[in-house]
């Protein structure tokens, strides 16, 4: 599959930091907000300076290059303390409510609150059991999928990424502050659940031709 970049929605140039440097790894993530324009539009409202991927895989697929990938923002998070990480590293999010919640009406809500307005009634994944706070996740889409594997192919390609991951796919360690390769938020932040065991990872190692580390 071949990928294209929408350069529709482009970040304003203090959401940024408009420095090139080498890129070793890649790091998933998904938004926790309805659309990738929502997300686009919450980071470019600046109550968080520089906060932000420069990808953003919209449901139907759409990959959305907020600012030129060459360049970074702070998507790892605790105040830059993995700094040299962001700097280094490319973030993709994945459009997606995220963790869901199931409540005493056995329906299923999002964003941590029950009310009409955060009722789930779209495909999601059971884990079966609690994992980072949360069994119940909105599912990833297909056509999501299919754009991030062929993004990441991509971007292996062009900045030469080591074609590795993990092989525990949902643990945190330490120890990959400085992998290098293709990884989860999940993989560097204890507290983060992006992304979630819903995500297809035999299925990226397949295709991208990833080693397991």
């Amino acid at each position: 599959m071949s990928i294209q970049f929408n350069k529709t929605m482009r970040l304003s140039g203090d959401q940024y930091i408009a420095e090139s440097h080498p890129k070793s790894m890649i790091v998933l993530h998904h938004t926790v907000g309805g659309t990738a324009k929502s997300t686009f539009e919450w980071w470019q409202k600046g109550d968080l300076k520089r906060i932000a991927t420069a990808f953003i895989v919209e449901r139907d697929g759409t990959v959305y290059e907020v600012f030129d990938h060459k360049y970074w923002a702070y998507h790892l998070g605790l105040n830059g303390t993995f700094g040299v990480n962001d700097k280094r590293s490319i973030g993709i999010e994945i459009a997606s409510e995220g963790g869901l919640i199931k409540s005493s009406d056995g329906k299923l809500y999002c964003f941590d609150r029950v009310n009409p307005r955060t009722e789930f009634k779209d495909e999601y994944y059971d884990y079966g059991r609690l994992w980072r706070g949360y069994r119940y996740y909105a599912a990833y889409t297909p056509p999501q999928l299919d754009s991030v594997i062929a993004l990441i192919n991509c971007l292996c390609n062009i900045y030469g990424i080591k074609r590795q991951t993990p092989k525990a796919h949902y643990s945190y360690s330490s120890d990959l502050y400085e992998y290098e390769g293709v990884i989860g938020h999940h993989h560097v932040r204890g507290d983060k659940s992006d992304i979630h065991p819903g995500f297809d990872w035999n299925r990226l190692i397949e295709e991208v031709n990833l080693s397991l580390t």
